[in-house]
């Protein structure tokens, strides 16, 4: 292997094959109907910062559940290897000064949807159901795994058990890292120990420092970092469960996007919000978006099919709207 190779930040197994999970043929994205009306005519999607969703306990969540979870590993492993105390450091790094931390952390995000047509997110997210939910096929959204982005293309995880699982195995694939590294030094200063060398925590520091200590760790540090940063995003409360979300999550910081798109700013009632316009064509695609499906939310004008469907047409875009079948309307 390369030195370039041998250096390269991997991800553990668990966390790539989560965001590997296969594209759903259609996935749904609730918006108003200006919101359909830009992305049909600009064809993509806005990912917006993360601080400005509906979620107040974004990132907050993982960052609590990561500390609590760092409490339970086994303090030492191997030959000695202070397992916990080296991940609680590791945790804490990442989100306190490392690429999680609140003011270096810049992710944009896009939210679908397994669900078309569900009450609580007209209600949340399609202008209190007076907008529209669009299918779309999105199996070519997801950037190559090979160019080396934290760029994902996931669904949300919502159970505690699952939500555990992936942090304990990128928790793992830290500790075995080290630990490898670890047991090599002590095996060595234990030879030496028994050839008369010295075994004091001097001659143990001088073996680390020969052994490229402070490259092992950088490593492992930021291969710890990347895991977090492809896991964090996608850690929701379960009281989301319902709306089975799938996320476009966009990491802006020291971390390669395949968009040349610029960071914008839409206005709202009381701020400005930062986002990206994401390209929902995949590359060299001609012609109009992947739309299978739209729906009218139950609170639309009566006459909302004729004209969405007019529009639709416009755009080369074949589908013809149908209406909820949620018995709501708005007050």
């Amino acid at each position: 292997m390369s030195r370039e190779n041998a250096n390269a930040v991997v991800g553990c197994d668990a966390v790539s094959a989560h965001v590997a999970t296969p594209i759903p043929t259609t996935l749904w994205h609730y918006t108003s109907y200006a919101g359909l009306q830009g992305i049909v005519s600009s064809k993509q999607i806005w990912a917006s910062e993360y601080r400005f969703l509906n979620d107040r306990e974004e990132f907050l969540h993982a960052k609590e559940l990561a500390r609590k979870l760092v409490d339970e590993e086994p303090e030492y492993t191997g030959q000695v290897f202070p397992a916990r105390e080296m991940l609680r450091e590791a945790v804490d790094i990442a989100f306190n000064t490392g690429y999680l931390h609140e003011k270096r952390l810049y992710v944009m995000v896009a939210s679908f949807s397994e669900e078309g047509d569900q009450l609580s997110q007209w209600r949340g997210y399609a202008d209190n159901s007076r907008g529209v939910s669009i299918g779309l096929d999105l199996r070519g959204l997801r950037p190559p795994s090979n160019i080396g982005t934290a760029v994902t293309f996931a669904p949300c995880v919502y159970k505690q058990a699952d939500k555990g699982a992936l942090l304990r195995a990128a928790f793992a694939h830290f500790r075995s890292g080290l630990q490898e590294w670890w047991d090599s030094i002590v095996n060595i200063a234990q030879k030496r120990g028994r050839e008369g060398g010295g075994t004091d925590p001097q001659s143990i520091q001088k073996l680390m420092s020969e052994h490229a200590g402070q490259q092992v760790i950088a490593r492992c540090h930021a291969n710890l970092q990347f895991d977090l940063l492809r896991t964090a995003p996608l850690l929701k409360n379960e009281s989301f469960s319902e709306e089975k979300e799938w996320r476009l999550v966009l990491p802006l910081e020291s971390i390669r996007l395949p968009t040349s798109q610029r960071l914008a700013f839409r206005p709202t009632r009381d701020t400005l919000v930062p986002y990206i316009a994401y390209p929902l064509n995949r590359p060299k695609q001609e012609g109009p978006i992947f739309c299978k499906d739209l729906i009218l939310g139950p609170g639309s004008h009566s006459s909302a099919a004729i004209s969405v469907n007019l529009f639709l047409q416009k755009h080369e875009i074949t589908v013809l709207a149908r209406p909820s079948q949620v018995p709501y309307r708005p007050t």
